[in-house]
């Protein structure tokens, strides 16, 4: 867990020489492949987990397991909020819907790091069933012949298809092509233990030892961390029933007028600036894509009756709002 009250001592990764890795480099670089949590691409969010909690340290048990965050933090929008695997925890993520294979990534993971460097990860899961699931294939180019310390740094270019491997906010892309599944309806994360001991290390797709900062059992006003810490998922290429979470729903009302509201033929919206609006149905599906200015009237012919998610989608922000239409 990265909120604690620290003096950042740690340096750059370019500082300690690492040459660029093949993959795509870190959130704020050119390349990335990072996706920030206001995107539009993210339709909705998970909306349910399961959490089997893991240790503060997997090498030593006898202190226990860690009890940071609680499981409803990893769920809706990314807010920095954030859960504690620990060591070899697991979490499984659900959704009243499918995520489906489409070009690109199909969904994202987001971790609470609080830089570019310092980088805890996960493997990443999916199934059709909850029963048989399929692992992410994932890379790690990091040296094992050290470890790293507990605030040691990563470079984001050495990883591929880990976890975490992007700063708070920034999503790590995951594309269903990469494990030949058409849709899945489970995400399960899986804390990569960090440690370079053979008899307790985690390996990546090709047998390497996966080396990430170890050990990470920090103390946080009574409340104890370790390994991944999952703040959100942002689903992509999703049909199901909008989730955002009704903290997020709240804060991004407030930036969006929108009335009458429960509303029949029309609605108007007053906003700060032009941009995009979207209207969202329970099964995921855009009903209505309009321009908009800063005061807009928008008709609702042909929109049946029910329970919908607004969008709007401005050069400087997002805003969300549920609207009824009877």
């Amino acid at each position: 867990m990265k909120q604690l009250v620290l003096t950042y001592a740690l340096l750059s990764a370019g500082a300690f020489g690492f040459a660029q890795g093949p993959y795509a480099p870190h959130a704020e670089a050119t390349g990335t492949d990072a996706i920030w949590f206001e995107n539009e691409l993210f339709v909705s969010w998970v909306s349910s987990i399961e959490l089997v909690r893991g240790y503060k340290d997997l090498a030593n048990k006898s202190i226990g397991k860690v009890n940071f965050g609680t499981p409803e933090d990893a769920l809706g929008t990314s807010d920095k909020s954030a859960v504690s695997l620990g060591d070899s925890g697991v979490a499984v993520l659900t959704f009243n819907g499918w995520v489906l294979n489409k070009p690109g990534a199909d969904f994202a993971v987001f971790e609470n790091s609080f830089n570019n460097d310092f980088l805890e990860l996960a493997f990443v899961e999916v199934s059709k069933n909850g029963v048989d699931y399929v692992r992410f294939p994932s890379h790690s180019l990091t040296a094992g012949i050290s470890q790293i310390g507990s605030f040691d740094v990563l470079d984001a270019s050495n990883l591929n298809n880990l976890a975490g491997k992007y700063k708070v906010q920034y999503g790590t892309p995951f594309d269903l092509d990469d494990v030949g599944l058409d849709s899945v309806k489970y995400i399960r994360i899986v804390d990569v233990v960090g440690s370079i001991n053979p008899s307790i290390a985690s390996k990546d797709s090709k047998g390497n030892i996966i080396n990430d900062p170890y050990p990470t059992d920090f103390q946080n006003n009574g409340f104890y961390t370790g390994g991944f810490d999952l703040e959100a998922v942002g689903l992509i290429h999703y049909e199901g029933e909008i989730f955002l979470g009704s903290r997020e729903i709240n804060a991004y009302s407030s930036n969006l007028n929108v009335y009458p509201n429960p509303a029949i033929d029309f609605i108007h919206l007053n906003v700060s600036e032009s941009g995009v609006l979207k209207l969202f149905n329970n099964q995921g599906e855009v009903v209505l894509e309009n321009k908009v200015n800063e005061q807009e009237r928008i008709s609702l012919n042909n929109i049946p009756a029910g329970a919908y998610l607004l969008q709007f989608n401005g050069q400087n922000r997002n805003a969300f709002q549920r609207l009824l239409v009877q």
